[in-house]
């Protein structure tokens, strides 16, 4: 959106106080993490990681929705917590919400907007066991399970039904199957196979519990780890509880579980795998009792993925038209540049009409009319050359302004290119 230099200064009045106002909360990142963890960190349970001992990182990362096009987010081993808008209630249960990570490495798309995406590759990091692809190539990565797991189903729009069965038509959707016993794996080819041996063997893996959202199974053991109440922590105080809404930090079931062959400290081992929107629960029945069951390493994963192996795609060459009868100051800069346009050509005191093309061809007019003045050129708000002020959600690419005389005729057209910062 651009801004008329007249109203700069209060522009940026109102900037300072929004940011003052809109500081996000990191102590809410806390207590979402003490509910779940304080009570495993401090060595009272001995229960799964919902986040892990202690954060990784925290950062603001892009999301156009967010307060100035960015959201702060904070990673922990098991998955991130994200405040998107930070002028809501801190005390709201949905103040901090999970990123839907695994379905990002999966799909090899990062999630920039409500409905925007970045293409990346899919990742190349075992699912399960140790991370490293090459000493451990017969484990499948995420991009293994691409074909497997409902991805492209945004769950927030399924219509509630009064049938159990979900929508047929999703990708990788699934029948219930009540009762059967899990002996489907997946290996490093993302070839699914078969091992009766592995669903006689462990009967807690029977499937028990039919989500109809995405339309997949989730076996006993999951599902009862899913429903387990538990002392948590609130507010310093102790008490028994879910120790997180299971569908706020895990999500509905992405895929059907399966087993895969993975190595832990250079071990192959026949592990449980199933990918939940938000989370991978993994079951190893080697693991002692009370640690069979865990989150699998989805927040360490992603950061890796998204922030040292792999990069966003390079950008299409820009060609910029020549202006016709208009300058522009800087040709071209970053998201944050401010680029003063001059139209000229226009007769002294003619209305011109002043319009804005975004690189998507989607157009913007001034809600008021340029005037020409006696050198011809158009004053806008009053002002010659006008400004216009990009910010960090702007598309990149090249933009135009065009100006037209009510009399005249004549057209006047800037270009400027917005690159990424």
């Amino acid at each position: 959106m651009y801004k008329l230099t007249g109203l700069l200064a209060l522009l940026l009045l109102l900037s300072v106080q929004l940011t003052a106002a809109a500081s996000p909360d990191e102590s809410a990142f806390r207590r979402v993490w003490e509910r779940s963890d304080a009570q495993v960190a401090n060595g009272n349970l001995k229960r799964l990681w919902y986040w892990g001992p202690a954060p990784l990182h925290t950062l603001d990362e892009p999301y156009i929705e967010g307060f100035q096009g960015k959201r702060r987010v904070q990673y922990w081993d098991k998955g991130r917590m994200e405040i998107s808008n930070p002028s809501d209630n801190a005390a709201d249960a949905w103040y901090v919400t999970s990123g839907l990570l695994s379905l990002e490495m999966i799909g090899g798309r990062v999630q920039i907007g409500d409905n925007k995406f970045e293409k990346r590759s899919r990742a190349n990091i075992p699912i399960a066991g140790d991370p490293d692809a090459e000493t451990n190539a017969e484990a499948p990565t995420y991009g293994d399970f691409y074909l497997v797991t409902t991805i492209f189903l945004d769950s927030r729009l399924q219509p509630i039904s009064a049938s159990p069965i979900g929508p047929g038509n999703a990708d990788s959707a699934a029948p219930p199957r009540f009762g059967d016993l899990v002996d489907e794996t997946l290996d490093g080819e993302g070839t699914v196979g078969s091992r009766p041996d592995l669903a006689a063997a462990f009967p807690g893996t029977r499937l028990v519990h039919y989500d109809g959202v995405l339309s997949h199974n989730i076996p006993k053991i999951f599902w009862d780890t899913l429903q387990q109440i538990g002392k948590v922590e609130v507010n310093g105080e102790q008490r028994q509880d879910l120790p997180l809404d299971w569908l706020y930090v895990v999500g509905h079931p992405a895929s059907e579980p399966y087993w895969v062959h993975t190595k832990f400290n250079g071990n192959a081992q026949d592990v449980l795998v199933q990918v939940y929107e938000r989370r991978i629960l993994t079951y190893n029945p080697h693991n002692t009792v009370g640690w069979q069951i865990e989150m699998g390493n989805l927040g360490q994963h992603y950061y890796r993925w998204r922030y040292e192996e792999t990069q966003p795609p390079p950008s299409p060459t820009l060609q910029r038209p020549d202006n016709v009868s208009a300058t522009v100051e800087p040709a071209e800069g970053p998201r944050g540049t401010k680029f003063a346009v001059t139209l000229a050509g226009f007769r002294s005191g003619e209305k011109v009409s002043v319009w804005l093309t975004y690189p998507d061809q989607s157009v913007l007019a001034s809600p008021v009319p340029g005037v020409a003045k006696a050198n011809g050129e158009v004053a806008l708000d009053g002002h010659s050359p006008f400004t216009i002020v990009t910010d960090s959600s702007d598309p990149v690419g090249v933009w135009a302004i065009t100006g037209q005389g009510e009399k005249s005729g004549h057209t006047s057209v800037a270009y400027f290119t917005v690159l990424e910062n």
